[in-house]
């Protein structure tokens, strides 16, 4: 996360492979001195190898590819809200809070 306008996401699956995806791709391109388009462009690779992370882990059955390179391309205020989006859309279950388990 960089000032909570942009983030760039990485995973990592059993047996090493990575991806990684920038989150607020308009922000990233200024960020990086990139063009926006060429950001754009690693969007389709990024979305497909996040839900293959996500298949590793066990969830996101029946999520679209579709549905990932549409929360990639979005644009939120806040990239954490972005990322609770992402992992939300690839399957993941919510995170417990451990001071409401107390």
């Amino acid at each position: 996360m960089h000032d909570s306008s942009v983030a760039l996401v990485w995973g990592l699956k059993p047996g090493g492979d990575q991806w990684n995806a920038w989150l607020n791709l308009a922000i990233a391109a200024e960020m990086t001195d990139r063009p926006l388009s060429e950001i754009d462009a690693c969007v389709p690779g990024d979305a497909s190898r996040a839900l293959a992370w996500a298949h590793s882990a066990g969830v996101g059955p029946g999520v679209d590819v579709a549905t990932i390179k549409e929360v990639l391309r979005s644009h939120e205020t806040f990239a954490e809200e972005l990322f609770d989006t992402l992992l939300d859309r690839l399957g993941f279950p919510a995170a417990s809070d451990p001071e409401a388990e107390g």
